[in-house]
């Protein structure tokens, strides 16, 4: 992909991790590298490091991830002199589409992945920003739920289960009759408790990849992730099954200048239709309808606040297509101007640009 844009500096962007690849910005030319793979491999990060310093360019920028831990972020350190910009990471999805728009005006940005650094310190993932050149306000975002095991809950998707439904019901989950809830002995679940309560290797997580691995889970779909985002792909492969139109509810609550969207009405909303006997596929399928329904719920508090009808879907979770077009749908049908744009990834492959976006626009 390149791009004209108007701009004099020369800037590097250097994406993100897991789906790794950079863009270089100079004389107002942007170009994107080929990708990478996951940067925690170290033949990956050599190559991605070997590919930007046969650039042969001395930037004037350098934007990168602001999560500490990144690779990624370590190749700013390739040159001494440049301005260094952390640039927060959902916010470069949304700036990925306002750069490919070339929109000078705020839009409302809806971003749903596993994981990305938060400016609060907490992993952030299932996110509503009004966003401009400037920057961002977090105006909207899925309740935190703890990772018991942190990475341990990503492979494990049966940790997030029980996760959210401590959330939901305390203690008293563990009486619940889910496969979920049997995969280790009891006394297990009591240590994850003991766990999340003290705050032990159990950070707390907004990410809506982790929600669809809970839902995963408690269905009893996927209990063990072997690759990443199984769970959640194993999960809309049997909601497609499914034509339903039903959903369940959503918590919406107010916090301090923040929506919280909760769980409990969908948890005992999809808990009560799997004692009913609800087929699986309808019971998954409405758990994606109530994403796309909680979605429009938000923008609709969020536009008459801020009078912003632009809106960008972005973030992996959304490269499920039940999520996307049903969310689309419902946008579209409430009169909103869905930005986004074909050739820029909604994974992480699309957030080099935004970075690229952030630094045209930061002043020193």
């Amino acid at each position: 992909m390149a791009a004209k844009i108007k701009n004099n500096n020369t800037i590097i962007a250097l994406g993100a991790d897991i789906k790794s690849r950079f863009c270089l910005l100079k004389k107002g030319d942007l170009s994107i590298s080929q990708e990478f793979g996951d940067l925690s491999d170290a033949d990956n990060f050599n190559k991605f490091r070997d590919a930007i310093l046969k650039l042969n360019v001395r930037p004037d920028i350098v934007a990168f991830d602001m999560h500490p831990g990144y690779f990624s972020a370590k190749a700013a350190e390739l040159f001494d002199g440049a301005n260094k910009i952390g640039v927060q990471h959902h916010y470069a999805h949304i700036a990925s589409f306002m750069f490919g728009n070339s929109l000078k005006k705020p839009v409302i940005g809806v971003i749903f992945d596993g994981t990305g650094f938060g400016s609060d310190g907490n992993l952030w993932g299932g996110e509503f920003m009004v966003a401009d050149k400037t920057g961002f306000k977090r105006k909207a975002h899925l309740k935190y739920l703890r990772m018991p095991g942190a990475e341990a809950a990503v492979r494990e998707p049966w940790r997030m289960a029980f996760s959210l439904l401590y959330e939901c019901f305390g203690k008293s989950a563990l009486k619940l009759n889910l496969d979920c809830l049997k995969i280790k002995p009891k006394k297990d679940y009591g240590i994850l408790i003991k766990m999340m309560d003290k705050n032990i290797n159990s950070p707390l997580t907004s990410g809506a990849g982790r929600l669809f691995d809970a839902v995963s889970s408690i269905l009893g779909i996927c209990h063990k992730a072997d690759f990443e985002a199984q769970a959640a792909i194993a999960l809309e492969k049997i909601a497609s099954r499914s034509e339903t139109t039903g959903f369940y509810e959503m918590d919406i609550l107010k916090g301090d200048d923040c929506f919280i969207i909760g769980y409990n009405k969908l948890v005992k909303g999809i808990l009560g239709d799997m004692v009913k006997g609800l087929a699986k596929e309808d019971i998954a399928r409405k758990f994606h309808n109530s994403l796309a329904e909680a979605i429009i719920n938000v923008i609709e508090k969020l536009q008459k606040a801020y009078n912003i009808k632009d809106i960008a879907l972005s973030g992996g979770v959304f490269q499920n297509k039940l999520l996307f077009e049903a969310a689309a749908k419902r946008l579209s049908g409430c009169g909103y101007n869905l930005v986004n744009k074909k050739g820029i990834p909604l994974n992480d492959l699309g957030v080099c640009i935004g970075q690229a976006y952030a630094a045209m626009n930061t002043r020193y």
